[in-house]
């Protein structure tokens, strides 16, 4: 009979062996002391600190909206506008949310805050534009509607609008002020004279002189120069006179003034009373004359043929120990160009120049092409020209042209225009018939 046993089914766990008594002793022993050591390794978890409560959140407050009602902030301040008889500009609460002005009112109105006359300069210095100025200043009249604009303040609004391009509204400002010092009146005759409306500002100083006593202070000499700039546009030379009087008699020509008195003679062709100026300025200021002065009489020579003055003052410029630049070397230059029998003096402005390191200059090395040129130096003016430092202009390239077509040396005239175009520059009908005529001869 064959020999079979039966399967244990799927999952079946084995039989545990039966243990005698003392091994399963032992067995409970040995579970005991494990458990107990794990228990002793074991360490406590550590509790994570509680989180901060929130801090608390104050309500945004709500800013003023323009409404219709009686009792809107908006209807009590035009009522208190209608009351008074003043009308502002503008309401600052209807400004356009780009102005910053505005938005800082609106804060402040909001947070019940009562700006003080440092917080209106300060806007005041800020604004962009006219609109801008309008809003502060309906706040300012509306905050000091009983006690009246502080003159510190009222100026300010002046500059403002001025600075703005609104000169009318700055002379209704003006106008509505009970006092008045020197800082209103400059900036008020500053103002007429930047926006071209010099007639006024010629009034207004005048009414100024006569009713400021003394004539100290930068504001003053702001209010001086803005009139004679007036007097130069509009061409009033007496009027220029007797501001020049005026000036004399108070504090001595100096500074911007002294410079402002020797633009208006120059332009005006009175050499002698600019040389008279100045004198002055040399006289009674402390410091040197400067160079733009010096220059602005030497230019004025040259432009009427004083070619021989315009060299003398240079030299008294030279004598008197100032720092000559391009500006002034390029202008003496012109005038050794024209003058006869110069040629001398103007080698010693090129060395000068070489001392100084102005050589290479554009300006300087244009007017030395220009006088070697002119003098029939030609040797002297192509070293001129190719030491001029860049890319030389096209009135170099002209000049340079002209003066060798002028002086039969057509060959090296036309070499210089194909150079000239090279350069990508068109040589001038002028030149291009001087070259011609050289070619024909």
């Amino acid at each position: 009979m064959a020999r079979w046993s039966i399967a244990k089914p799927f999952g079946a766990t084995a039989a545990v062996p039966r243990l005698s008594p003392r091994r399963r002793r032992l067995a409970t022993n040995a579970t005991a002391s494990a458990a107990t050591s794990r228990g002793a390794l074991r360490l406590p978890a550590l509790r994570k600190p509680s989180k901060p409560p929130p801090p608390l959140l104050h309500p945004r407050p709500s800013l003023p909206v323009p409404t219709t009602s009686d009792d809107s902030p908006a209807t009590d301040a035009c009522t208190r506008d209608r009351d008074s008889g003043k009308k502002p500009a503008t309401d600052w609460r209807a400004s356009p949310c780009s102005s910053c002005a505005a938005d800082v009112l609106r804060l402040l109105d909001a947070l019940r805050l009562a700006p003080d006359e440092d917080v209106y300069v300060s806007l005041l210095r800020d604004c962009a534009d006219a609109a801008e100025v309008a809003s502060v200043h309906a706040h300012v009249a509306d905050s000091f509607a009983v006690s009246g604009l502080p003159l510190p303040l009222a100026n300010r609004l002046v500059l403002a609008y001025a600075a703005c391009g609104d000169i009318r509204t700055a002379r209704q400002v003006f106008d509505e002020m009970p006092f008045k010092n020197g800082i209103t009146w400059g900036t008020m005759v500053s103002a007429y004279s930047d926006g071209c409306f010099h007639h006024d500002a010629l009034h207004m100083f005048a009414q100024m002189c006569h009713q400021e006593g003394g004539l100290t202070g930068d504001h003053y000499t702001h209010a001086i120069v803005a009139v004679l700039r007036s007097c130069v546009r509009v061409n009033e030379l007496r009027f220029g006179e007797q501001v020049h009087a005026f000036v004399v008699k108070k504090n001595g020509v100096c500074g911007d003034v002294g410079r402002s008195l020797l633009q208006l003679y120059c332009d005006s062709r009175q050499h002698s009373s600019a040389r008279h100026v100045l004198e002055m300025m040399r006289c009674s200021s402390q410091e040197p004359v400067p160079e733009a002065a010096w220059t602005s009489l030497i230019t004025a020579c040259h432009h009427d043929g004083s070619l021989d003055d315009a060299i003398d003052i240079f030299r008294e410029m030279a004598s008197s120990g100032i720092i000559r630049s391009s500006f002034s070397l390029s202008s003496i230059l012109a005038a050794c160009a024209e003058a006869k029998n110069k040629g001398c003096y103007g080698q010693q402005v090129h060395a000068d120049a070489i001392k100084r390191g102005l050589d290479m200059n554009q300006f300087v090395g244009s007017g030395l092409l220009h006088m070697y040129a002119k003098q029939g130096q030609l040797a002297d003016a192509a070293r001129a020209f190719e030491a001029i430092d860049g890319k030389p202009d096209a009135v170099c390239w002209n000049a340079m042209a002209m003066a060798y077509a002028r002086s039969g040396m057509y060959r090296e005239a036309t070499r210089v225009v194909y150079r000239m175009k090279a350069a990508g520059m068109d040589p001038s009908e002028l030149t291009m018939n001087e070259v011609k005529l050289a070619c024909f001869r």
